[in-house]
C-alpha cells in the first residue's frame, strides 16, 4: 500500500511538471517560435534551444537528482505531442536530444560519462547526438562497417564516416556505434562510445540539404583514429547493438507521439479551413468527402493513442512490451501522419501548395517519419516475417501484452493460410523466396493493425465510451481489409519484374525521354586560394 500511495504521489508531481511545461510552450509558442522563419534560415533559433534548455524539455526522461525534469514515459510523451502541434521539427529535435542522445548515457553510461554529461544535457547546456548510420547501412544497423581497433594500451582506436546524425554539428556528446576488434583481430561485436565532440581525430562534416525537419542539422562525421577508452563504453563490450535497439525504440514511441500531435494540428486547420470555405451555396465542411477524411482522421487519432498510452502506461508500471509493440508504433503513426498531411493539402486546394499557409512545411516535415528510425517497408517485412515464420511467438506476444485473444486467433488463422498457400505452390527456391516476402508484407499490415485494434479494445474496457467504441469499429473495419487483402488471390505474381526485366525496361525509356543530367555550376562555396590559410 505504502508502494502505490509514493507511486501514486511520483506520477502526480510528473503531471503536473508536464502540464506546467505545455501550458508554457502554449504561450511562448504564440510569442517566441516562427516556424517558417527556422524553415527558411535553416536553422533552429538560437533563443528557442536556449529557452527549452532553461525549461527542462531538453533533459525530460533525466530524474531530478541529476537536474532532469524527471517525467515518466506517458507525461513526457505528452509534452511530445504538445510541441508537436505546434512545430514537428521542433518536436524530433527534442526527441532526438532526450531519447538517442541522452538516454542511452543514462541507462547505459559509466559513471565516468554520467559525470561529465548528463547534468549539462538534461539542462540543454549541451546536446547529445547518435550516430550509427552509414553509407551502406542504414535500415539495417547491422551492417556497418565502423571498426574500433586496439591501441595497445587497452583502449581503442574508432575509424569511420557516419552520415545524417541529427544535432551532431551542435553536440558536445555523440554516441557512436563501431566494431570492436581485439588483438588478435577478432571481432568482439558492435560496440557503444560516447565520445566528446572535440576527441583529437573526429571532424564534423557537411551538413545535409534535407527536403523538411529545416531547422535541425544532419551532418556527416568523420572519425580517423579516434581514441576511446573502457570509460567511454555504453553497457558491455558486444552490446551496442542492445544499446541502440533500446533507444530506437524508445525514439520510435516518440516519433508515435509527435505523430498525434501532428494530425491533432492537420485536423485542427482542416475544420478551420473548411467552416469557413463554400463551394457554391454549400460550405465545405457538409461535403461528403470532407466529412469522411475528417471522420478517418480523428479515428486514426483515437486509435494511435490508445497504442501510445497503452505502451507508456505498460513502461510506467514496469511490465514489459514486447518490441513487436515498438515496430508497429513506427509502422502505423507515421504513415496516418502523413495520409493527414496529405489530405490537408489537397482540402485547402491551391492555397495548400502555398509555403506561407503551414500545410507545405507541415508535409515535408512529416515525410521524415515513414524513413527515420527504420523504413515503414523494413520493419513492415521485418513483422511479417515474424507473423509468417514464429506465428505463436507473435499470438503469444499479443495476448499476454493486451490480453486480445479473438485477435491474435484471427492473425494465427491468416497466417497459416498465408503459410499453406505458400506450401502448396510447390516453387522453386528463388520464387518460393520471393512470394515469402510478398506475403511477408501484408502479414506484417495484419500484424500491425492486430496490435492497434488490440490497444484499442484494451482502452476501451477501461473507458467504455461512444468515441472509444467508434474507434474500435474504425480500427475493426482496417484489420478486417488487411486479412482479406493478405488471403486475396495474389495478381502481383502475374506483374512484378525481375531484376533484368526492370533494368531493361527502364533503360528504354532514354530513347524517348533521354537521360539528363544538370551540370550548370551553382554557387560558388569554396575560400578563395588567396584567403587560404595554406597556397
Amino acid at each position: 500500500m505504502q508502494f502505490n500511495s509514493q507511486s501514486q504521489f511520483l506520477e502526480s508531481s510528473s503531471r503536473q511538471r508536464a502540464e506546467k511545461v505545455i501550458h508554457w510552450l502554449r504561450d511562448y509558442a504564440q510569442r517566441r517560435i516562427n516556424s517558417r522563419l527556422m524553415d527558411e534560415r535553416r536553422c533552429i533559433t538560437p533563443h528557442v534551444v536556449l529557452d527549452f534548455g532553461k525549461k527542462g524539455l531538453l533533459g525530460m526522461i533525466v530524474p531530478q537528482s541529476s537536474g532532469g525534469l524527471g517525467l515518466n514515459y506517458t507525461d513526457m510523451l505528452q509534452v511530445m505531442e504538445q510541441l508537436a502541434a505546434i512545430d514537428l521539427n521542433l518536436a524530433s529535435f527534442v526527441g532526438v536530444n532526450n531519447f538517442l542522445g541522452i538516454y542511452p548515457i543514462l541507462k547505459y553510461g559509466t559513471d565516468e560519462i554520467k559525470e561529465t554529461y548528463l547534468k549539462n544535457l538534461a539542462q540543454g547546456r549541451d546536446l547529445a547526438a547518435f550516430a550509427i548510420t552509414e553509407s551502406s547501412a542504414g535500415s539495417n544497423p547491422r551492417g556497418i562497417k565502423a571498426e574500433a581497433d586496439p591501441d595497445g594500451s587497452g583502449g581503442w582506436l574508432i575509424s569511420s564516416t557516419k552520415i545524417w546524425s541529427g544535432s551532431a554539428s551542435w553536440s558536445s556528446a555523440i554516441n557512436i556505434f563501431a566494431h570492436v576488434v581485439d588483438e588478435q583481430g577478432e571481432s568482439l561485436g558492435i560496440t557503444a562510445f560516447t565520445i566528446p565532440e572535440n576527441a583529437q581525430g573526429l571532424k564534423q562534416g557537411t551538413e545535409a540539404l534535407t527536403m523538411g525537419m529545416r531547422g535541425m542539422v544532419q551532418n556527416t562525421i568523420y572519425l580517423e583514429q579516434v581514441k576511446v577508452d573502457r570509460e567511454n563504453v555504453l553497457g558491455e563490450i558486444g552490446s551496442g547493438f542492445e544499446v541502440a535497439q533500446d533507444a530506437m525504440q524508445l525514439a520510435r514511441l516518440g516519433i508515435s507521439a509527435t505523430c498525434i500531435g501532428g494530425m491533432k494540428r492537420c485536423a485542427q486547420l482542416m475544420l478551420r479551413y473548411a467552416t469557413r470555405r463554400s463551394i457554391g451555396i454549400e460550405r465545405l465542411i457538409t461535403q461528403q468527402i470532407t466529412l469522411q477524411r475528417l471522420s478517418d482522421l480523428t479515428a486514426a487519432i483515437g486509435a494511435v493513442e490508445c497504442l501510445v498510452k497503452t505502451i507508456s502506461t505498460s513502461l510506467d508500471e514496469g511490465k514489459p512490451v514486447p518490441p513487436e509493440a515498438y515496430l508497429v508504433a513506427k509502422i502505423i503513426a507515421p504513415e496516418l501522419m502523413w495520409q493527414a498531411a496529405d489530405n490537408l493539402v489537397q482540402l485547402l486546394g491551391g492555397r495548400g501548395y502555398i509555403e506561407s499557409n503551414i500545410a507545405p512545411q507541415i508535409l515535408r516535415d512529416a515525410r521524415l517519419f515513414r524513413i527515420f528510425e527504420g523504413p515503414t517497408e523494413t520493419l513492415q517485412m521485418h513483422l511479417g516475417l515474424i507473423a509468417l515464420y514464429h506465428t505463436p511467438q507473435l499470438c503469444s506476444s499479443l495476448n499476454e501484452f493486451l490480453g486480445a485473444t479473438k485477435i491474435s486467433e484471427q492473425l494465427q488463422h491468416t497466417a497459416e493460410s498465408c503459410t499453406s498457400e505458400l506450401t502448396n505452390k510447390n516453387l522453386s527456391r528463388s520464387s518460393n523466396k520471393k512470394f515469402s516476402k510478398i506475403l511477408s508484407q501484408k502479414l506484417g499490415d495484419v500484424a500491425a493493425w492486430a496490435f492497434v485494434l488490440g490497444c484499442i479494445q484494451k482502452s476501451y474496457q477501461s473507458e467504455p465510451t461512444d468515441e472509444l467504441k467508434r474507434v474500435e469499429n474504425w480500427g475493426q473495419e482496417y484489420f478486417q481489409a488487411k486479412i482479406a487483402n493478405a488471403l486475396a488471390e495474389n495478381l502481383s505474381e502475374q506483374t512484378l519484374l525481375d531484376t533484368n526485366q526492370v533494368e531493361n525496361l527502364i533503360n528504354q525509356y532514354a530513347e524517348e525521354i533521354g537521360d539528363v543530367e544538370q551540370n550548370l555550376a551553382g554557387e560558388e562555396d569554396e575560400l578563395d586560394e588567396y584567403l587560404c590559410k595554406k597556397a
